[in-house]
């Protein structure tokens, strides 16, 4: 839903401002370093062998080429341990904070 890329979400996201905020500081420190956020992301999801299903939003075909370079670096190569290491510590105070969704009962 936008957290974990360059442009962030939209407006009406219902995650709360400090896990916003922290998703900003992550995608602003791959900035700095050359890289991209959505990249790393998409791999960590794809290794993570606790997550069955990883759906990715795409809006163009460049964005389907990057989403399969990044799954085929992640098949040769692997994951970027250092910058993945990186990310854990700025995100580690908003891990596992998630939002309500769906059909609330009152």
């Amino acid at each position: 839903m936008g957290l974990l890329t360059d442009n962030g979400p939209p407006a009406w996201h219902p995650a709360s401002d400090e896990l916003k905020s922290a998703c900003k500081l992550a995608a602003e420190h791959c900035r700095k370093k050359g890289k991209q956020i959505t990249k790393i992301a998409l791999q960590y999801s794809l290794l993570n062998k606790d997550i069955s299903t990883v759906l990715v939003g795409m809006n163009s075909p460049t964005q389907v080429e990057e989403n399969v370079a990044a799954a085929l670096e992640l098949s040769s190569s692997g994951i970027d341990k250092e910058l993945l290491n990186e990310l854990e510590n700025i995100l580690g105070p908003v891990k596992n904070q998630t939002w309500p969704s769906g059909i609330q009962q009152s």
